[in-house]
């Protein structure tokens, strides 16, 4: 194990990183997480998993391994102030492969060679001593699509009201997505009858695995596809892991300021409120700055307050991040971020998979595969899938499908659409349709068939009467796809390129069409979506 630890230890972190920043961003520091974690009790019909959360002992293992194989054995520095949070004893410690890993018979890895699609979900919650300790008011859906080099990235609102498959028989019962993981976290029933026995634990760490299995099978019927793994964050691990990091470069697109964010996460120690400020530009945050950033809700301005807002924060953190460790090179020093999340970090990818997918990213294939990871964020918003309702008493303020409780088919339609559509939407420009043809309804006929097509919308609009049909770009021609996709359509438009600085009002569009006189419609012959040539 040693000799193909040393031989072989950078790609070793580098794949093992490689497949959490295709599919989550926030995983590339469990490189070695798992070495002599603990294996937690499999479970039939829920999402395989195997619990390998950082334990003393597992920590103490890894860390004498891993200095035999000469990789960098410095002690991160500890806040002596802080109180960790309790370690649940392992029950079982797995061992350590003994070989190097058969990539042949890795199931993940055969299916990123196929180029099928591989999903996670991830839960981020407060932790000990906040308010709401296990309420997961971070919720997100990272796909990844080897054919395509895509991770697609949805969030699940914690607002949204639906039924919860946990129920004996098929039984289920209604409350908020936050508050499933919550329900078997602090279960208050005498007996767990009511639950289904998929979900039923003999102690707490089948506990956290049951309720983040429950929370995954949720999500998996809302978005329509299977959730493979999940991963369990909590607030003090985050805060750890960007310190660890040294901080984290997060370009703020628009100015805001919070004046009603809370003091302290534990509301019992104080129940003040604080206010806290972002302005525009890229900036290095560490970790309570970024999760301001990524908590923040109750904005007034410039259209950050609310939990969608916040969703697209989270996202473009957990973009940051990745982009961290690849510029910095920061997954040399695995060790130290192993020590930051420990006792705070789950995840449920067996540790034999991890040994596999970092053997198979240490190969030309892997390295490819690896280089022209796209992230395309999708917020599931008020304005286009969501109404909101007031359910009165201790739910109060919700959020439900527009065609009702329960009913995801048009969102699951969406989501097919961005794959499908995947080199326009991961560059995650808007365009506008204007209409200056003088005769009503062409920009919005012409606006709906483009949003058919996968173009990120802006409310078509009546403008001044032009002569000529034009598109102004202002990306400075980097929406490639995006342009490629239009000039199928309408072959002979004039473009002009402009800045973004030079848009005529804040949060324009990145594209405005302006439809002319001389608009007679478009050609839809060769209607298939543009492949992006860029890798």
């Amino acid at each position: 194990m040693a000799v193909f630890l040393k031989k072989n230890w950078k790609w070793f972190a580098i794949g093992t990183a490689a497949v959490f920043v295709m599919i989550l961003g926030l995983l590339a520091f469990r490189v070695v997480n798992f070495v002599g974690g603990v294996t937690a009790e499999r479970k039939s019909d829920v999402i395989p998993t195997a619990d390998v959360s950082v334990m003393a002992q597992a920590t103490a293992t890894a860390q004498a391994r891993l200095c035999a194989a000469s990789i960098d054995c410095t002690t991160p520095n500890r806040n002596s102030n802080s109180t960790p949070n309790p370690i649940i004893k392992p029950t079982v410690v797995a061992a350590l492969p003994t070989a190097t890993p058969n990539i042949t018979n890795s199931k993940i890895v055969q299916r990123i060679k196929a180029g099928e699609q591989i999903s996670v979900v991830y839960m981020g919650y407060g932790g000990q001593g906040h308010e709401g300790e296990y309420l997961t008011d971070t919720i997100l859906v990272l796909s990844f699509d080897p054919k395509t080099q895509t991770v697609a990235e949805y969030n699940i609102p914690r607002d949204l009201y639906l039924s919860v498959p946990g129920g004996p028989n098929g039984k289920t019962w209604e409350g908020k997505a936050n508050g499933i993981f919550s329900t078997l976290m602090k279960w208050e029933k005498p007996t767990q009858d009511d639950l289904d026995p998929r979900y039923r634990w003999t102690n707490p760490q089948q506990q956290h695995e049951a309720a983040a299995n429950l929370v995954a099978n949720t999500v998996q019927g809302i978005v329509g596809f299977k959730i493979d793994y999940w991963v369990t964050m909590n607030f003090d691990a985050f805060r750890k892991l960007i310190d660890q990091m040294g901080g984290v470069t997060i370009c703020v697109e628009r100015p805001f300021t919070d004046t009603e964010y809370p003091r302290n996460d534990n509301d019992k120690l104080d129940a003040g409120l604080m206010t806290v400020s972002f302005k525009v530009g890229c900036q290095v945050m560490n970790g309570e700055r970024a999760i301001q950033f990524a908590r923040s809700r109750k904005s007034k301005d410039n259209l950050e307050g609310g939990d969608f807002a916040r969703s697209a924060r989270q996202m473009k953190v957990i973009q940051s991040i990745k982009e961290e460790i690849l510029r910095r090179n920061l997954i040399t020093n695995a060790l130290s971020y192993m020590d930051a999340l420990q006792g705070n970090f789950r995840v449920s990818m067996p540790a034999d998979e991890l040994f596999s997918l970092a053997s198979y990213f240490n190969s030309a294939e892997g390295k490819s595969t690896i280089s022209g990871i796209k992230f395309d964020p999708e917020i599931m918003t008020g304005n286009n899938f969501l109404k909101d309702i007031d359910k009165g008493g201790e739910i109060g303020y919700a959020v439900i499908p527009m065609a009702g409780q329960d009913k995801y088919s048009e969102i699951q339609t969406w989501i097919k659409k961005n794959f499908t559509f995947y080199a326009i939407r991961r560059e995650n420009v808007r365009l506008q349709v204007l209409n200056s043809t003088g005769v009503s309804g062409k920009a919005g006929s012409l606006a709906d068939y483009l949003a058919d097509q996968g173009f990120r919308q802006a409310d078509s609009e009546a403008s001044a009467l032009e002569d000529t049909t034009f598109l102004i770009d202002y990306t400075n021609g980097a929406a490639t796809a995006n342009l490629a996709q239009l000039k199928q359509f309408l072959p002979n438009i004039p473009v002009y390129t402009k800045t973004a600085d030079k848009k005529p009002y804040d949060n324009a569009p990145d594209l405005m069409l302006y439809l002319g006189k001389d608009y007679k419609g478009i050609s839809t012959g060769n209607a298939a979506p543009v492949q992006s040539t860029q890798k």
